[in-house]
């Protein structure tokens, strides 16, 4: 295993120092070819031009994985895509109606689930694979009270937009740093559902936030293809969640952040020694750290998080993850990003659980090159210690390049 880390240490910092930061790795026109370029550096001349008080952005993001060890299916491969395109309405600018914008995302996904078929991980090593959709994802509408520290936000969206993230795992392409997968029926990708939200930060340091959303996930019911129909009626199952934080700064200016979160479901949930239990209830914590930075583009962030849930009907208790992640590493490559993460997962131990080892364990490398303003690279290489809690498996070890197009 550290073998292969060195090996792809070694490699991807190779490729990142053999990538000029300006180098134009897509097929968009330059200005001198007639395409636009826009503040951010991205070249594309349709999506760059809406209506004033009105922002498209899209993102494709693919994934191409291969199992060199273990798991499932060894030497298993799979492609994979996911197409966000991203709309929101500044309410000021195009109604006159302060502080208000809606949102809207149209999501398409495709391509096999790689834990299932290949490593037969528990958390999932790739976070866009899903079972193929194409779906309005998200509709909302937020509202900042003028003069007030309160906002609102109503409508469909990704529960972890919102709760339960850890800023400094964003980059990770493994799942668990995105939330805890012990939060049962988390209403988050590929199924965000309707909600209603508030928010109350009474300073810039204290934040305390509560969410209520459509729970019809656990019956069953994809809420990323479906509108309101299921919000407070059949089958009526609700997902609640709060969370109270700190934010703060060091003298050096080094920003960190503290939450807490409880949520609760309150379906009902097969036990696994039998019978029912109406409702799941469980919390969670986030933290976050900016460890040291030298300047603008060079720095080395911390992530932490912790989760429970309830053993008897969650096949993960505690889960414990942690990761750093490094900024500008390489001279004059400041936008690049060097991340390694480890996400531990305590299985239930309850009978009729099925699990023949205590834990699973994920273990990630990657480096994020960014070849231009539009484009970037991630190598990424995980290694997984009893995929699945399963005896019968071999440790895995898989291998991702992922790309990420913005337009």
């Amino acid at each position: 295993m550290i073998q292969c880390v060195r090996y792809l240490g070694a490699g991807v910092i190779a490729l990142a120092g053999m990538l000029p930061q300006s180098a134009v790795g897509f097929p968009p026109p330059t200005p001198e070819e007639g395409g636009q370029a826009v503040p951010d550096g991205r070249l594309w001349p349709v999506f760059n031009q809406p209506a004033e008080g009105v922002t498209v952005e899209g993102t494709l993001i693919f994934d191409a994985s291969i199992n060199l060890h273990g798991g499932v299916n060894t030497n298993g491969s799979a492609f994979r895509h996911l197409l966000d395109i991203n709309i929101t309405l500044d309410t000021e600018t195009v109604f006159g109606l302060e502080g208000g914008t809606v949102g809207l995302l149209f999501q398409n996904q495709n391509g096999p689930d790689a834990s299932a078929q290949d490593t037969g991980d528990l958390q999932v090593f790739s976070n866009i694979d899903a079972d193929g959709r194409t779906q309005l994802a998200e509709f909302w509408y937020e509202q900042v009270l003028p003069d007030e520290p309160v906002r609102l936000v109503v409508g469909k969206i990704d529960a972890n937009a919102l709760f339960a993230f850890v800023e400094h795992g964003a980059e990770f392409i493994h799942s668990s740093p995105g939330f805890s997968p012990t939060i049962l029926g988390f209403p988050s990708y590929p199924d965000p559902a309707m909600s209603v939200n508030v928010f109350f930060e009474p300073s810039n340091s204290v934040y305390f936030g509560a969410g209520l959303f459509d729970g019809a996930l656990n019956e069953g019911l994809l809420t990323g293809e479906r509108g309101p129909s299921t919000f407070f009626h059949d089958p009526g199952d609700l997902f609640m969640i709060a969370e109270a934080g700190s934010r703060w700064a060091t003298t050096d200016g080094l920003e960190g952040r503290l939450g807490v979160g409880v949520w609760h479901h309150n379906g009902t949930f097969a036990k696994f020694d039998g019978g029912t239990e109406d409702g799941a209830t469980g919390f969670y914590v986030v933290f976050d750290q900016a460890l040291w930075r030298k300047d603008e583009q060079r720095g080395v962030n911390l992530f932490a998080q912790y989760g429970y849930a309830d053993e008897r009907v969650s096949e993960i208790v505690h889960h414990i993850g942690a990761g750093l992640t490094v900024d500008g590493l390489i001279a004059n490559r400041g936008d690049d990003l060097l991340g390694l993460m480890g996400s531990y997962a305590h299985l239930s131990d309850e009978a009729g659980a099925g699990f023949t080892e205590d834990y699973e364990l994920a273990i990630e490398l990657f480096y994020l090159a960014r070849v231009n303003g539009s484009f970037s690279l991630k190598p990424d290489l995980q290694y997984i210690i009893h995929p699945g809690g399963d005896a019968s498996l071999n440790d895995a070890l898989v291998a991702t390049l992922r790309g990420e197009l913005t337009f």
